[in-house]
C-alpha cells in the first residue's frame, strides 16, 4: 500500500452583503466550521486537514 502527502493552497472568496467588514474572528469561525473533505477518487482514499492560514498582508 502506498501513501503520499501533498500540500495544496486553496483560495476562499468570502462575501457577506449584510456586513461592512469581515473580521479575522469571522474568518476563524468560517474556517473552523467548513467541511473541506475531498471525495475519494477511484481506488484512492483522500483525507484532508486544515494546517493553518497563509499570510494575506502582501495580497
Amino acid at each position: 500500500m502506498a501513501t503520499r502527502t501533498i500540500y495544496l493552497t486553496v483560495r476562499l472568496d468570502i462575501d457577506n452583503p449584510k456586513v461592512e467588514e469581515i473580521t479575522d474572528e469571522d474568518i476563524d469561525d468560517i474556517v473552523s466550521e467548513i467541511d473541506y473533505e475531498f471525495k475519494n477518487y477511484e481506488d484512492y482514499a483522500i483525507e484532508t486537514e486544515i494546517c493553518g492560514r497563509n499570510d494575506e498582508s502582501g495580497l
